[in-house]
This record gives C-alpha cells, structure tokens and sequence, in this order.
C-alpha cells in the first residue's frame, strides 16, 4: 500500500513526466510494478483529465527506452551482466530461465510474448541482449508486445477507477484469456503483413 501511495503521489505531483520515470524504471528491471503503477496512471489520468492516449503514448516509449537500456547491457555484458544479476538476487533465476526458454521456442517472437507473461516478462530484454537478438526485431516485437500491456492496464485504470481491487481480480482471472485473445490477433496481423516486414526481421 505505500509503493501504491508513493506512486500515485508522484503521478500527481508530476504529471506525463512521472509516467515516463515509473514506466521507464519498471521496463529496466528496476522494482516497480506495472500491475500497479499502469492502473493507477489510467485510474489519476481519467480523474485529472490526462488524455488517454497521452498516457499510453508516453508508456509505451518509455517502456521501450527501458527494455533498450537492459538490452544494451545484454548485448554489450552477455553472461556475466546475467550471472552478477543471479548471484545478488537468486530468485531472478526462476524468471530468467523462463526468458532463455521462451527465446529456444519461440525466437524473435517471443519477445513479443513475453511481455504479457508475469514470469518472462522481467528479464526477456537482456537476455534477448546476450543471445544478440537483432535490434530491428527486438524493437519491433517489443513495441508491440509494451502496447499492448500497457493498454490493458491503462484502460483498467480508465475503466475501473478506484475499484484498484476489481482490477486485481480482473488481471488473476481473466489476463490469460485476454492475453491468448490479443496474441490471436496479433498474429493474424503479423502473418498478414509478413511479406512487408519479412526483409526487416530476419
């Protein structure tokens, strides 16, 4: 409830910037929820009268700058930027693997995925970094893959307001139904406009 009131404090005190300091923070690894701090920015942007779209915007480019940043570590530190980060914090090897498993099945397309997956989610960028991902796709599926989450949690925010509550069960219960609805189309897109793109993600 503090980091919830922390946040909420900063959004008001700060405005758009603040939005892009928390996203930014939370897409570089750093401990700050986007469960939490997303709704909330929906939740004070609604409130406040912050365009929606301003929000998102902002999000989704700070989330992008954030993920580049730990992709940059992984690309220029490889395996030991990952073993430093398991021997300080050895339950990140969990999250980590799952990262390196996602990437073994699903390669470039898995960045993508793994945005909307809790587990892989926090460390897919540098390990897409140490595998030395492309930065053409890496980019891409990135960007895909923080707008879409982005918008589902700024929209909660909008919708719900402060039923923060309602949100949370909404997001135990139903992410994995909405996540497999939104990958669907995703990939319809994607498989439709693969000629177009298909130079510029090998």
């Amino acid at each position: 409830m503090e980091l919830e009131e922390f946040i909420r404090g900063f959004i008001l005190d700060y405005g758009v910037i603040s939005v892009f300091i928390l996203v930014l923070l939370e897409y570089a690894s750093f401990p700050m929820p986007s469960e939490v701090v997303l709704p909330l920015m929906g939740i004070i942007g609604a409130m406040n009268g912050i365009g929606y779209f301003k929000i998102l915007i902002v999000s989704v480019i700070a989330g992008i700058v954030g993920s580049t940043i730990n992709y940059l570590l992984g690309y220029y530190f490889g395996d030991r930027a990952i073993s430093y980060i398991e021997r300080r914090f050895p339950k990140t090897r969990k999250s980590i693997n799952a990262s390196y498993n996602w990437l073994n099945k699903y390669n470039n397309f898995a960045v993508l995925i793994s945005r909307l997956i809790p587990l892989a989610r926090t460390f897919i960028s540098i390990v897409a970094g140490t595998v030395r991902m492309k930065p053409v796709p890496f980019v891409f599926y990135s960007s895909i893959g923080i707008t879409v989450w982005n918008a589902i949690l700024i929209t909660l925010g909008f919708i719900f307001g402060d039923n923060t509550e309602v949100i949370g069960t909404l997001l135990k219960k139903y992410s994995i139904i909405v996540m497999i609805i939104i990958l669907i189309v995703v990939i319809i897109k994607v498989v439709i406009n693969k000629d177009k793109i298909k130079s510029y993600l090998k």
